[in-house]
């Protein structure tokens, strides 16, 4: 709650600031996530509980960067996670590997992710896109035969495409 009313604040700093991007609809947070909701049920409840503290009427680059923060320190959690798993020296050595493996491509995803705030910030916007997919082609990839994260990964994915779709309202899918 804390993390989330941080990121307000410097969010409606930017937008008082008359910083907002040119072109960037404003929306409510509800109509924000009803443009996805043929998309998975769980992806626009998701949606709707990560917008929750959201302000009720913004720009839509508020909601997304929103959900791209939140998703980061998912990540984050998620790598410290995975460093526990591993520290205990249990697992066989196919699942350390794929473990190893998902905590570089889950660092690959943090980057592309504060890539995508900085380019939301700047209004940016030309590789975004991209950004958003090589992420949720990073984080998807963990989520092939390792049981052990398979639950936490479904979690990570999921925030990560609810930011990818929010940041699809304004760059496109």
């Amino acid at each position: 709650m804390t993390f989330v009313a941080a990121v307000l604040v410097s969010l409606a700093g930017m937008l008082i600031a008359d910083e907002a991007c040119n072109n960037v609809s404003s929306m409510s947070s509800a109509d924000a996530c009803l443009t996805f909701s043929n998309t998975m049920e769980r992806w626009h409840s998701l949606c709707r509980e990560t917008l929750l503290n959201a302000p009720a009427t913004a720009e839509v680059t508020v909601y997304a960067l929103i959900a791209m923060r939140l998703a980061k320190q998912r990540y984050k959690d998620a790598v410290a996670g995975m460093d526990q798993m591993l520290g205990t020296g249990k697992l066989p050595a196919d699942e350390a590997a794929a473990l190893e493996h998902c905590k570089v491509m889950y660092g690959e995803a943090g980057l592309l992710m504060a890539g995508v705030a900085d380019q939301l910030f700047a209004c940016d916007l030309p590789h975004v896109r991209q950004e958003y997919i090589n992420t949720e082609v990073a984080v998807g990839t963990c989520r092939d035969g390792l049981l052990p994260v398979y639950d936490m990964v479904t979690v990570d994915f999921d925030l990560t495409m609810v930011s990818y779709l929010l940041g699809a309202i304004i760059v496109g899918r």
